[in-house]
């Protein structure tokens, strides 16, 4: 029997990664972020509620949330030392939620509204020749409401919360942050000083919660990022932007990284880009996650499908190794940070085994784009089995450990 399930194993490895490649090659958008994803450093304790984040003029430009001061902070990109801090004189930080800009402006979104009373949301911009020339400047503020929203009574976290918005010619796109149906909504207005009502350009569902965005004239794309309910950031990407229809072609992966509270993020290059995460903790079990930023890269181009050969070779069976399981496990992997799953024939169950002694936080399944199609929202046991219907395809199953994630790939036919 043990002979059949290592059989088994060898068979699915091959097939799976066949299968990757092969969507690797014919998808766009595809994301390579969670294999490059690098710590640059701890931000400095003024801007611990980092919560937006561009690149000008050589350096970073971040600012806190609710609460603080109207402060624009310059940072040094190697060093993460502040090399400026911008008061804002003639507005408040009601609660700042993100950061743009275009060739003449930045641009501040104001339109943090976690329980959805708030009537004065609003983008303030500040010249950019003002900014370089003084550490005091003043801004116009361009005031919104969305089109759609009726109730402003607060029931608690809200659909009406946003954290992310993007310059695109002479128009405002900002995307919710939806705390009950984890999507967003995208809606437009004009980013010239006025009163507006926003209009819905885009919507979708069950992503996560966007926290910020950033938008590539040159190449049209745009990529957000943001974090699941168990605080496993993202990155989602869109090629070939359609301004009607803002999330179309949207593609979406992990970042690999755990509680970590991903809020703003900047392009730096036409494939390199930043993002911060806030100071985050929790009582039980003891988290900490000072305040961070990071790198990742993005490639340009995606490689066409290469064209099939005339005469094809027959693929030759591969040998089944004597022990593939072990083979499968990295050299740096303790043994005791093994994750297996395997389906039983008969009733279509999939079983899953993980040896290790640390707490398991989070069961979570993704599929290829990385969208989440389940989780285990009770308790986590070690070994157990999955009976959820999935369609036919390749999936990951990740468990959210102390100190990391550890996923498995698995085929569903």
């Amino acid at each position: 029997m043990i002979n059949i399930i290592l059989a088994y194993f060898a068979t699915m490895k091959l097939f799976v990664q066949q299968l990757g490649l092969i969507i690797l090659f014919i998808s766009t958008a595809t994301l390579a972020a969670q294999d490059n994803v690098q710590t640059v450093g701890e931000l400095p304790d003024d801007v611990f509620e980092t919560s937006g984040l561009i690149y000008f003029n050589g350096n970073l430009i971040t600012h806190n949330d609710s609460g603080n001061e109207a402060v624009l902070y310059e940072l040094d990109t190697l060093t993460l030392s502040i090399q400026r801090r911008v008061n804002v004189t003639n507005i408040q930080n009601i609660d700042w939620e993100a950061i743009s800009q275009d060739d003449e402006y930045i641009y501040i979104g104001d339109f943090g509204n976690n329980v959805g009373t708030r009537t004065d949301l609003a983008v303030h911009r500040i010249l950019k020749e003002e900014y370089l020339s003084s550490n005091t400047v003043t801004a116009t503020t361009i005031n919104f409401s969305y089109e759609d929203q009726q109730v402003y009574e607060s029931n608690g976290n809200s659909d009406w919360d946003a954290e992310a918005f993007f310059v695109i010619d002479d128009r405002i796109v900002v995307l919710t942050k939806q705390w009950q149906s984890q999507g967003s909504v995208a809606y437009e207005f004009s980013k010239f000083p006025g009163t507006y009502t926003a209009s819905i350009v885009g919507n979708i569902e069950e992503v996560g919660l966007i926290t910020d965005a950033t938008y590539d004239a040159e190449s049209n794309r745009l990529v957000v990022i943001g974090y699941s309910s168990i605080l496993s950031p993202f990155v989602g990407v869109i090629e070939h932007l359609n301004f009607n229809a803002v999330f179309e072609g949207y593609a979406q992966q992990s970042l690999g990284l755990n509680f970590i509270q991903a809020e703003g993020l900047t392009q730096t290059g036409s494939s390199s880009y930043f993002f911060s995460s806030e100071y985050y903790s929790r009582q039980t079990p003891t988290i900490e996650s000072p305040s961070r930023l990071y790198s990742f890269q993005i490639p340009d181009v995606v490689p066409e499908a290469p064209e099939e050969p005339e005469n094809p070779e027959e693929t030759e069976t591969p040998e089944t190794p004597e022990n593939p399981i072990e083979s499968e496990l990295p050299n740096n992997v303790a043994v005791e940070d093994r994750l297996i799953i395997y389906r039983d024939e008969l009733s279509h169950i999939y079983y899953y085994t993980i040896t290790t002694d640390k707490s398991i936080f989070g069961q979570v399944i993704y599929d290829l784009t990385g969208k989440q199609v389940w989780q285990n929202s009770g308790e986590i046991k070690k070994k157990g089995a999955i009976s959820n219907h999935l369609e036919s395809s390749v999936y990951y199953l990740a468990l959210f450990l102390e100190d990391r994630v550890i996923s498995k790939s698995f085929a569903v036919y």
